[in-house]
């Protein structure tokens, strides 16, 4: 019970300061560019090198033959399942209402769902989330090579396995682990749309929609954790 409790508190922890610097990247991108793009680098380099540190001892766990297998299916999967959203029918992300919770439906809902389960079925073993992310962004770099997004991508598994690690792998870490990643993907996508192409909302607009996508990725993220513990009971390694 001591460490879920540690894991959420650290869980809001994070989520508050990602919104935090989020919002300070948006609000200095309107009177400095080139300031706000190395805050947002930055902070994902600081991000990545922590989580790495953590789970320098323990990478063991992911290349079990088990868990890497999974990392591996469940980083495809995530793919697949962000991709698909090209197959949505256009009216869906223009018009009103439907707009304000396209993304949070197609995007953050399954990955909530994807992250959890894989975590339940590792038993959320340290690295297992590096691990997923490795075939998740050779795809999206084969499939749109833009190499200044390679720090996004493994800020969303290190700052999940730091909470992995506060933790110590209970069921409901692998839900706040989700959470986590998913809350990483919704700030720090919108900070490298703002970096790469120039995508500006003002910073309270960006912040509540940041949050409606954190909202769907939490009954993903509970939803994956009920299916990954009844898969678990069927899984026979």
């Amino acid at each position: 019970m001591r460490n879920s409790l540690s894991a959420s508190v650290l869980s809001v922890i994070i989520i508050a300061i990602l919104s935090l610097l989020m919002y300070i990247s948006f609000e200095i991108y309107a009177y400095n560019k080139t300031f706000s793009e190395i805050i947002t680098l930055i902070e994902s380099l600081i991000i990545i090198i922590f989580g790495l540190a953590l789970i320098n001892k323990r990478l063991k766990e992911a290349v079990s033959p088990k868990n890497l297998a999974l990392s591996i299916t469940f980083g495809v999967l995530l793919y697949v399942a962000q991709w698909a959203i090209a197959y949505v029918p256009a009216f869906v992300w223009y018009t009103p209402p439907f707009n304000y919770f396209a993304t949070a439906l197609f995007v953050y809902l399954p990955e909530g769902i994807i992250v959890s389960v894989l975590l339940v079925l590792t038993e959320s073993a340290y690295g297992s989330l590096f691990m997923m992310i490795i075939p998740f962004y050779i795809i999206s770099m084969i499939s749109y090579f833009n190499p200044i997004w390679t720090p996004f991508y493994f800020s969303m598994a290190s700052l999940a396995e730091i909470v992995i690690f506060a933790g110590k792998r209970e069921y409901i870490t692998a839900a706040l682990a989700s959470i986590v990643f998913s809350a990483t993907d919704a700030f720090l996508a919108s900070q490298f749309m703002l970096f790469n192409f120039g995508v500006y909302q003002p910073p309270l607009i960006q912040l509540s929609s940041a949050f409606i996508d954190i909202i769907f990725s939490i009954f993903g993220a509970f939803l994956g954790l009920a299916i990954g513990k009844k898969a678990k009971t069927a899984w026979r390694p």
